[in-house]
């Protein structure tokens, strides 16, 4: 495990060093104390190798092995096909190509355990289960026709059994979340499902217990509009069956209203004790306020509130952040710097008027403006 993990950790600090700016605000060395959970707010699908590495290097993971944090990450990383799957944005071919591709098999190596839903499933998980079964009582109809739909645009055979479907053109049709509301009567997969889900559910207990680490994103996904929450369901018994010893909250702030590479403040800690009630609330509120001030936020939450983003304003907004102890980008603390930021950060929004509702909307969530 320890050089494949030491590889990941590196490799993840090249990654998001060369996609982003990235900036650590926090102590620059720590340590991950026994039973820690990190709670991190999910902002978008690289989160994880932007702040794995801070967590990396700064608790010295490579010399203190046995402090070696784990993930809680989706279940669906550990199917076939996930790099076809996953991502939006592939063409035909790269997913045709990846869809071979799994790495189940590394990630409970680098210490990756999967969090299943009891009640939805991707549509690749229901077709696998059921392969010689007709394709539409497998999967809902609306979804089956997508599949013909397909097939006769790309000239391919019309699948009629669930196992016909199982193939790279279809990947992201494949990746589509089913719930078992839409197909209820697969019981024996569902009941096996539950099963599963409750047996992620102990490891993870089981592992912070034990005074393990782990990572997770009580969000559960990249938040779709900038809001920080709602939290999933569920936080609240892991924190009472493990007793975690440590709450460590992270908190990754983009800002793409710039030149060149977005930039990433990232808060790391400090750690706090875990919540003794209200777990939720108590949590949402400690990664709010854990979530860095960023020249992008402002602007975008003024240019949509139809007013002039200025450098008073920006300035009061800096101010207001440190009095309620809230991290800022460094950058806004220097008066000159800041100015210089927000001329730049104006111009950007001008091209780049898709990043500014989400970016008004992690603004408000911050501070709970509604």
């Amino acid at each position: 495990m320890g050089p494949l993990y030491d590889a990941v950790g590196v490799g993840m600090w090249a990654y998001s060093n060369a996609a982003f700016r990235v900036v650590a605000l926090g102590p620059r060395r720590f340590r991950l104390e026994p039973g820690t959970l990190i709670v991190s707010t999910h902002r978008r699908e690289t989160d994880v190798p932007v702040i794995g590495p801070l967590l990396y290097f700064g608790g010295r993971l490579w010399r203190h092995r046995d402090e070696r944090m784990s993930f809680a990450a989706r279940d669906d990383m550990f199917l076939p096909g996930f790099f076809a799957g996953f991502p939006p944005d592939l063409s035909p071919r790269a997913r045709r190509l990846l869809f071979p591709i799994g790495v189940r098999r590394f990630l409970p190596r680098v210490q990756v355990h999967p969090i299943s839903s009891a009640s939805v499933a991707r549509a690749g998980e229901l077709l696998r289960s059921r392969s010689d079964s007709p394709l539409e009582d497998v999967v809902p109809v609306a979804l089956a026709d997508e599949f013909r739909s397909r097939s006769a645009d790309r000239g391919l055979p019309i699948p009629q059994r669930s196992g016909d479907a199982l193939r790279g053109e279809y990947a992201d049709l494949l990746w589509l979340p089913v719930t078992r509301e839409e197909v209820p009567g697969l019981d024996g997969f569902w009941g096996a499902r539950a099963a599963t889900a409750a047996a992620d559910f102990r490891r993870l207990v089981e592992l912070v217990r034990a005074g393990g680490s782990l990572l997770v994103f009580p969000e559960g996904r990249p938040s779709p509009d900038g809001e920080i929450g709602p939290l999933r369901r569920g936080l609240a018994a892991l924190v009472r069956r493990a007793r975690p010893r440590w709450f460590l909250p992270v908190a990754p702030a983009y800002d793409p209203l710039r030149r060149g590479r977005t930039r990433v403040v990232v808060s790391v800690g400090p750690r706090v004790e875990p919540p003794a009630e209200d777990v939720e609330a108590a949590t949402l509120e400690l990664l709010r306020r854990a979530t860095p001030l960023t020249c992008g936020q402002y602007v975008a939450h003024e240019l949509l509130s139809s007013r002039d983003p200025d450098a008073d304003g920006l300035e009061h907004a800096v101010d207001d952040a440190r009095l309620e102890q809230r991290p800022v980008d460094p950058e806004l603390l220097d008066s000159t710097q800041r100015r210089i930021r927000l001329v730049e950060a104006i111009a950007a929004a001008e091209h780049r008027p898709g990043e500014l509702p989400a970016l008004a909307r992690e603004y408000a969530s911050a501070r709970d403006l509604g």
